[in-house]
């Protein structure tokens, strides 16, 4: 059932949400209704699976202009690959036609106080993704406040054009303190997104308020239509 008051008001926040698919068993069928849903409803961007960034680019080419961005995931969800794989992976994803990065960090190095490993870990990712843009998911809910000044001033330094607060819900549902602190920390040149169980028109409304630029959820087509989704879990993006 659609709620006309929600739906008229979400697609007034549409192109600030970037609307992703994310699964263990992603079909072609599921990516060609995701690539329709954002230029029937003008969502800011697509996140797909790496291997269906190819396929992704061709049908937002196939149905004719629409400002809708191609973006991938890289090292979701836990950010531990080596940066050897990392940096393979980013340039991989900029080949098949990506034209933005969410990438993972690697959190367990800044929780390990290996501070210079996690930030040169950064520095490559963006070297290897340019000139694609890279956001980098900083998993806020697991750090110290001294731990999240480092990340982020380390984002930041590596040449982030965007920082999150979290990859997923699971690490912790974003709220407008965590996008108001990202705000107040980066510099007016790295945008803010938001991530993790946004799933309501209210949280994107905080969260823009907030501060965020943008706003990165699998639930992008009830957010806007004012629907409802079964089977939900915070695993997702």
């Amino acid at each position: 059932m659609v709620d006309d008051a929600a739906s008229g008001a979400g697609f007034k926040v549409a192109d600030r949400i970037q609307n992703t698919l994310i699964g263990q068993a992603i079909t072609a069928a599921q990516v060609e209704e995701h690539v329709a849903d954002a230029q029937r409803i003008g969502f800011n961007a697509v996140t797909v699976p790496g291997c269906w960034v190819g396929f992704a680019r061709e049908l937002l080419r196939r149905n004719g202009p629409a400002h809708v961005a191609l973006g991938a995931i890289l090292d979701f969800p836990y950010g531990s690959a080596t940066t050897a794989e990392r940096v393979a992976g980013a340039a991989a994803l900029v080949a098949a036609g990506a034209t933005e990065i969410d990438a993972t960090v690697n959190i367990g190095l800044a929780l390990s106080s290996r501070r210079a490993e996690f930030s040169a870990d950064l520095v490559e990712v963006v070297t290897a993704a340019r000139p694609v843009p890279v956001k980098f998911m900083l998993e806020l809910p697991l750090l110290t406040a001294q731990q999240r000044d480092f990340v982020v001033d380390a984002a930041v330094a590596a040449g982030a054009a965007f920082v999150k607060n979290a990859s997923r819900g699971a690490v912790g549902i974003a709220d407008a303190a965590q996008i108001s602190y990202l705000r107040h920390r980066v510099p007016d040149s790295v945008g803010v997104k938001a991530s993790g169980g946004i799933r309501t028109l209210r949280q994107v409304c905080e969260l823009l308020e907030a501060g965020a630029d943008l706003i990165g959820t699998s639930a992008g087509v009830a957010i806007v239509t004012g629907t409802r989704t079964a089977g939900d879990t915070l695993d997702a993006y």
